[in-house]
């Protein structure tokens, strides 16, 4: 295996931008339909570190964009797309290299469905395509080649499947939490996800965002419009 095949696999880990956990109105019910920026910040684990809070905090990070669409009163669709780097060379717990300074790109699309829990909770189930790439963006395709033709062309894309429980817990204030599964080709994993959404208004809001895997650990911090 090349090692920017093995770079590839690792982005599974490194550009996590939480699919779901979406903004409720602060007078109706949960709502699924926003639009999102954020920034986005590593966690890195290191040898010998005692804290996540200590030197390795801000590991290195970027920005991201993301947005949902409600189809109906079940179902949704997605996006989001993000651009990322380490600030340092690593090792994973997949044991794949990933070298500072590379440029990450990173864009998912997916849909979900909404199994109401109370007026005021739900269950959200989704999955995405996802797509990973080098210095150049390319869908479906090597960095560089914009091809749509053969989805197996692309040794860094894979899916993302997601479980959370949604739940507004006060008139300004929604939560939620659940687990992520990640695979990109023959590298995959579970990490712990969620997000604390602030309602600053019925349509803004501040949201932060957490996905947590064994070895990084994701945060994102954005100004959401609900609509």
């Amino acid at each position: 295996m090349n090692l920017t095949f093995k770079h590839k696999l690792l982005a599974a880990g490194i550009c996590l931008l939480p699919v779901t956990g979406f903004a409720a109105d602060a007078s109706e019910a949960l709502n699924y339909g926003w639009l999102e920026a954020d920034y986005i910040n590593f966690d890195i684990d290191q040898p010998n570190e005692d804290s996540i809070f200590s030197e390795d905090f801000d590991n290195g990070g970027g920005f991201g964009v993301s947005a949902s669409l409600p189809l109906s009163e079940m179902f949704f669709l997605f996006g989001d797309y993000s651009e990322t780097e380490s600030d340092f060379t690593f090792v994973d717990n997949l044991n794949i290299v990933q070298p500072a300074g590379t440029d990450l790109q990173r864009l998912n699309l997916g849909a979900g469905v909404r199994l109401p829990m109370s007026d005021r909770a739900d269950l959200v189930l989704s999955g995405a395509y996802t797509d990973l790439d080098y210095d150049h963006f390319g869908v479906v395709g090597s960095a560089g080649n914009n091809s749509f033709d053969d989805l197996n062309e692309d040794a860094s894309d894979g899916f993302i499947l997601d479980a959370r429980f949604r739940m507004q817990l006060t008139q300004a204030l929604e939560g939620s939490i659940g687990a992520r599964y990640t695979e990109i080709e023959d590298a995959d994993g579970l990490s712990l996800v969620g997000n604390v959404l602030f309602e600053l208004s019925p349509n803004w809001g501040i949201n932060l965002s957490l996905d947590a895997g064994d070895e990084l650990m994701t945060y994102g911090a954005g100004v959401r419009y609900s609509f």
